[in-house]
């Protein structure tokens, strides 16, 4: 009886084995199962010491095991854990007060940027770490331009380059003022935060008509940074409509200034809506106070949804024109910074 129970069992195991093996779909769930799994009970015990600055050692400890354990799960190259090894490095650091609890993330940075030098956070944190250990200024400059190359439109490199440079070298000081007011490329990605537009940038955005019949959406690739530039719609069809949806997912502390709202109708009529007469309304962000024109500035990562309602409605509208400033909001309170 025993021999058949545990030949029954043999059959089962070799059976599941070989199930795994041959079907790589369900070898695939099995795999990214068991890494959830871990990645959450990491997660889980990582913040529960981010509370108070004393217990964050805790929390870095518990990091370098999750490296190491999924080092030897893996490979200690790039591998399938390094998102959640970097958002609870992301957590940690965003809770660190002290320069001697950021030399202690020191060893779990390095790791991060060994399995992956392309990790703009990781750079940043690096270049920090760089400068507390007393490193030679040329290695600290070069990280931080490692950064920036990766991601020219991302702010976190140009603040603590400023930080850095007060007081120690204006020529640089300046240099990086000038680029930060001037980069518009590359992306941000908030992980498990949805998005119509898919990642954070500064070279999109789109216009939904609320129109009568349907909503149409238009989206515009390119951007002019720190020029007046008109952006024109040309809609699908002449539409009716008293309201349209500015849409977009631009970095925080983009200035968006709307100066014009010009309309075209089927037979070429221009129409020209005085801003005084139209109600806008943004979802997640401010308005700055401006005479002449309504300046909007972005606050956060998220989509953003500015609503411009009509006073009237305006038919047979075949264009959308729309004269747009966009700009960079100061980072310091130094001029032009």
């Amino acid at each position: 009886m025993k021999k058949i129970f545990f030949s029954s069992l043999a059959i089962i195991f070799f059976s599941i084995i070989i199930y795994i093996t041959i079907n790589s779909n369900f070898r695939r769930t099995i795999l990214n199962l068991s890494s959830g799994l871990l990645n959450n009970y990491y997660s889980i015990l990582i913040r529960q010491n981010l509370s108070s600055e004393e217990n964050l050692s805790k929390s870095i400890k518990i990091l370098e095991n999750q490296i190491k354990i999924t080092d030897m799960i893996t490979t200690n190259q790039k591998n399938s854990f390094i998102d959640n090894i970097y958002l609870n490095t992301y957590a940690i650091e965003k809770n660190i007060k002290s320069e001697k609890n950021l030399l202690s993330l020191s060893k779990a940075v390095k790791k991060l940027i060994k399995k992956d030098p392309k990790i703009y956070g990781a750079l940043v944190w690096n270049a920090k770490i760089m400068s507390i250990e007393g490193k030679a200024e040329e290695k600290i400059y070069n990280q931080i331009n490692l950064a920036i190359e990766l991601s020219p439109a991302n702010i976190e490199a140009y603040k603590f380059a400023l930080d850095y440079y007060q007081n120690k070298n204006d020529k640089k000081f300046n240099q990086f003022c000038k680029d930060y007011h001037k980069a518009f490329l590359g992306s941000y990605t908030v992980k498990n935060n949805s998005s119509r537009f898919f990642e954070t940038s500064l070279t999109r955005f789109a216009i939904q008509i609320n129109s009568q019949k349907k909503n149409q959406i238009y989206i515009k690739e390119g951007i002019n940074l720190n020029n007046s530039q008109d952006y024109v719609f040309q809609l699908k069809e002449p539409s009716n409509f008293s309201e349209f949806t500015f849409l977009s997912n631009f970095y925080p502390g983009t200035q968006i200034s709307i100066m014009d709202i010009e309309l075209k109708t089927k037979t070429n009529e221009i129409i020209k809506i005085p801003l005084d007469d139209v109600y806008i309304r943004a979802e997640n962000n401010f308005f700055i106070t401006d005479k002449n024109i309504k300046k909007i500035l972005v606050s956060n990562y998220n989509d953003e949804k500015i609503i411009f309602k009509f006073a009237n409605l305006f038919k047979n509208i075949d264009e959308l024109k729309i004269k747009i400033n966009f700009t960079k909001a100061n980072i310091t309170n130094k001029p032009n910074c």
